[in-house]
């Protein structure tokens, strides 16, 4: 549990989201009003990750806090703000959301005990994450038309991508195989099967494994995506057992939009 009591008269000029996309997100609507600080660092894995003395003082000093809201740090950092920072504003991009389960955490109890958090990854949900943040956003300023020009527009965008996507997949039957299931809420969203080589957060076992290796001859599967945060060693070895490429993404790249388009094209192109 995290502890930190806002400082009197602290100027409020910023806003802290747990992870990037979610600048990415607050940045299409608000532009660069805020200035906007991300807690989670590049190369960090949001499940390992515990904000720094230093963070929790950034966070007490700040207009708002945004989050996904279903990370295990997210929700102590939640009771903390509510706790001891009365004026920092909560905004859970998670509200909403037609959540699905998934095990990714490397405990069973991660992610708000077996809820995928990973919902910034189909445009489908961002749609509401966005609703989120403006609503939140207008009622802090209801007089700002920027931001509801803004929200509109990037609504307007995440309708496109939803339709490019629709049409990329449509009448396929598509598999991936990645380490660790960030994809679930895209899988779900445009029917295609995503193959973790992950057994409930933890290494395959060698029986696991055996199994994987079969599925994949029998998938057409012709890439294996991984996620520099996690090992790569189960990434190679089947790879290699089935002669297919190893692909880095990133689900935390900052341009959320392009990211996605960007792994819809490599899972559509095996």
């Amino acid at each position: 549990m995290y502890s930190c009591t806002a400082p009197d008269n602290a100027p409020q000029k910023g806003i802290t989201v747990s992870i990037e996309p979610l600048r990415y997100v607050t940045e299409q609507i608000a532009g660069n009003d805020f200035d906007i600080r991300v807690l989670v660092p590049p190369g960090s894995s949001p499940e390992t990750y515990e904000p720094t003395p230093e963070q929790m003082k950034q966070v007490a000093n700040s207009l708002a806090y945004i989050d996904i809201g279903l990370i295990d740090f997210e929700r102590n950092l939640e009771n903390a703000i509510r706790e001891n920072m009365p004026s920092v504003r909560v905004i859970n991009t998670s509200e909403n959301v037609p959540l699905l389960a998934g095990t990714c955490g490397h405990e069973a109890h991660d992610h708000g005990h077996g809820t995928d958090p990973h919902i910034w990854l189909s445009p489908k949900c961002l749609k509401i994450m966005a609703e989120n943040v403006y609503g939140q956003l207008s009622e802090l300023y209801p007089d700002s038309v920027e931001y509801k020009a803004g929200y509109e527009r990037f609504d307007r965008q995440l309708d496109s991508l939803d339709r490019a996507l629709q049409e990329t997949f449509a009448g396929r039957q598509t598999a991936f195989m990645i380490f660790h299931p960030a994809l679930t809420y895209l899988a779900h969203d445009y029917g295609l099967t995503q193959i973790p080589l992950e057994n409930e957060g933890k290494e395959p076992s060698a029986a696991h494994l055996r199994n994987l290796i079969e599925t994949g001859r029998n998938s057409g599967i012709g890439k294996v995506f991984f996620q520099r945060q996690f090992s790569k060693n189960t990434v190679d070895a089947i790879a290699a057992e089935l002669g297919l490429e190893a692909v880095a993404i990133d689900p935390l790249d900052g341009n959320v939009t392009d990211n996605i388009l960007h792994i819809a094209q490599l899972i559509a192109n095996p």
